[in-house]
């Protein structure tokens, strides 16, 4: 079987061999022992036992062969009954057509009489010599040359048979070896050997290929007896998962003593067969798998539960921003409302009950959030107010009440939508650019006086001949009354005077009381000093050889400049206004940023107003510091009035 050529096509191959080359397992003979092994072509796998699907094909083999030979045998006694009838019928002498014919009758002659390939011709021709079939071949020597080559074919005929019957009989041992009860994968050969000498199986086989077979039937052994220990301790894992999910007294916080101690004395774990024997390593293992699945499953429930509690949570929420929602749609609840406010209209409906004491958003919190929904539709409800404003050609004056305002508003179609609250709070911020616009006014005005004021005082210390404290302006005035200066004032002559009279007052020998004060007076004194000191050091003082004269007009010029002091005061002063306007806009975080056209309009005042609003900035600043602070009382009493209406 193993001789089967695998480069032959199907037609070229008999039954046999065809069935053969369906099998993966393939017979091979060992290179150094000799010994016959299988090999699958397949797997990979190789065996010195004969698989069970190769078994089943030579049987199926042996089968089809037999019946061939049955067949052939059949064909063969009918030709010999023909050759016999044939014979009969011409005579006693029989006719061969050719000499090849003649061989093989000869052949057939002595295979019919079961000669042995050991027989001489002598003893073969006591046999033979008185069929018909003897006399096929005349000639001696051609009958020795046949009978020879009979027993040369006859020799390899009972070697195959041979050695067909020990392979039989191995088969045979290594089946009886396999199914004995005795047999395990521990057995030695010596102790097999003397448990089964006696035994048909076992003494036909000899010692060398006895030796092969009880290894091989060791080797399978042992393969079965691990493969039946998996199964069993798989069976046994399998079914202590299931019992481990009848006890209830097991949980996810269970340990593994503790459980061990459980299923000592549960019932149906200590009269189970099954779990007699059983590994406490598979034991522990599927423990600690029940455990994880009854942890997921805890944490699945817990994870309901919180999802469960959320969503009722997040009801809980949309309802009470629903009660915010009527609120609103009832004119109770604005941009400007306060909780204060609210509160006693919110705390008697349930709603505002089953949020207290929730976790996450407070009620409080959701209604700032709701208030800071309202506002951020500022942006447009503020392009929409002024569109409708002016449409109505209406414009925001410091007098201007909210109610007529908000009778303009409502009148349009347009703002039915806005909040109201958003309505007060574009009111106040028009209010406040009407008002801050009012005072800008005045503060131009103010500058336009002050530039009169020192254009006429100019005018009269240029004046020529110079004025005099004893002049009168009453008499002089029509010396100044074609200059620019004095022109500008118009019909106001009280003013002319008054201006007239603080001139003359400062052309008075300087006292205690006058421009400057005795700090000043030291100060410029130290400064003299300083500057005698320092011209005294210098060598350009000797070498330039200045007099009196330039020394005394120089320090004059020094004492009439403002000390660094002075300087810098103008400087602080702005710092202080700045930071007073930078503490007015974070107060103020409720209204909305001033829109382009108001920045511009800032810009165009602030680059109109000269180095006169800085000089009379700090004259100013008590003024401004007043009307802002006016300002924020007005804004907030405006606000309280909104809210009452």
């Amino acid at each position: 079987s193993s001789g089967i050529n695998a480069e032959y096509g199907d037609e070229l191959k008999t039954p046999s061999e065809r069935l053969l080359s369906k099998c993966p397992w393939k017979e091979h003979k060992h290179a150094e022992t000799g010994k016959i092994y299988f090999y699958n072509s397949d797997t990979k796998e190789s065996t010195w036992t004969e698989p069970e699907e190769y078994t089943k094909i030579k049987e199926e083999i042996k089968k089809l062969e037999e019946k061939e030979a049955q067949a052939e045998s059949s064909e063969k006694d009918d030709e010999e009954k023909d050759t016999e009838k044939k014979e009969e019928s011409e005579g006693e002498e029989i006719v061969y057509e050719t000499k090849e014919d003649a061989k093989n009758a000869f052949k057939q002659l002595l295979k019919d009489k079961s000669v042995p390939s050991t027989a001489t011709w002598e003893q073969a021709m006591k046999q033979i010599s008185a069929d018909k079939r003897y006399n096929a071949i005349p000639k001696l020597n051609e009958k020795k040359q046949a009978f020879n080559a009979y027993k040369t074919q006859k020799a390899k005929e009972e070697k195959e048979e041979e050695r067909q019957a020990a392979k039989e009989a191995k088969e045979k041992l290594y089946e009886y070896l396999i199914s004995h009860p005795h047999m395990n994968s521990n057995m030695l050969y010596r102790k097999a050997n003397e448990l089964l000498e006696s035994h048909k199986e076992w003494s036909v086989v000899p010692e060398r290929d006895r030796k092969d077979v009880f290894e091989d039937a060791i080797f399978f052994l042992s393969k079965k007896e691990k493969k039946e220990e998996t199964e069993l301790r798989a069976k046994q894992k399998e079914e202590l998962a299931i019992l481990l999910e009848d006890v209830k007294e097991i949980t996810y916080k269970t340990t593994w003593a503790d459980a061990q101690e459980v299923l000592s004395s549960y019932k149906p774990f200590k009269n189970n067969i099954l779990f007699e024997n059983i590994d406490k390593e598979d034991m522990l293992v599927v423990f600690m798998e029940h455990i994880k699945a009854l942890e997921l499953d805890f944490e699945d429930e817990k994870q309901k539960k919180f999802a469960k509690e959320r969503r009722a949570q997040r009801i809980n929420r949309d309802s009470f921003i629903k009660l915010l929602n009527e609120l609103h749609e009832k004119k109770k609840l604005d941009s400007t409302s306060l909780w204060a406010d609210l509160y006693s209209i919110v705390s008697k409906d349930a709603r505002y009950g089953v949020m207290l004491g929730q976790p996450g958003s407070t009620p409080l919190d959701l209604f700032k959030f709701y208030l800071e929904d309202l506002k951020s539709t500022m942006h447009e409800d503020k392009k929409t107010i002024k569109e409708v404003l002016k449409q109505a050609n209406f414009e925001v004056e410091p007098d201007t009440s909210y109610e007529k305002f908000h009778s303009i508003i409502s009148a349009s179609d347009k703002t039915k939508g806005i909040d109201k609250g958003n309505i007060k709070l574009h009111f106040l911020t028009l209010l406040e650019k009407a008002e801050a616009r009012e005072k800008e006014a005045q503060r131009a005005e103010e500058r336009k006086l002050k530039r009169k004021e020192a254009a006429f005082k100019h005018m009269l210390k240029d004046a020529n001949p110079p004025i005099t404290t004893d002049d009168e302006w009453s008499k002089i005035k029509s010396r100044f009354e074609k200059d620019p200066a004095y022109m500008a004032f118009s019909d106001d002559d009280k003013s002319r005077s008054k201006l007239f009279k603080e001139f003359a007052s400062s052309l008075e020998p300087e006292s205690n009381s006058d421009d400057y004060s005795d700090k000043h007076k030291k100060k410029r004194h130290k400064k003299e000093k300083k500057h005698k000191h320092r011209a005294k050091r210098s060598p350009s003082y000797e070498m330039t050889g200045s007099s009196d004269e330039d020394r005394k007009k120089k320090q004059k010029k020094a004492a009439d400049e403002p000390s660094e002091e002075e300087k810098e005061e103008p400087k602080k002063k702005e710092k202080k206004a700045k930071k007073k306007s930078k503490k007015k806009k974070k107060e103020k975080s409720v209204h909305e940023s001033e829109s382009d056209n108001d920045k511009k309009r800032k810009k165009s005042s602030k680059h109109s107003s000269d180095k006169d609003e800085k000089s009379g900035e700090s004259e100013n600043e008590s003024d401004d510091d007043l009307s802002e602070t006016e300002l924020e009382k007005r804004r907030k009493k405006l606000l309280e009035e909104l809210s009452r209406h």
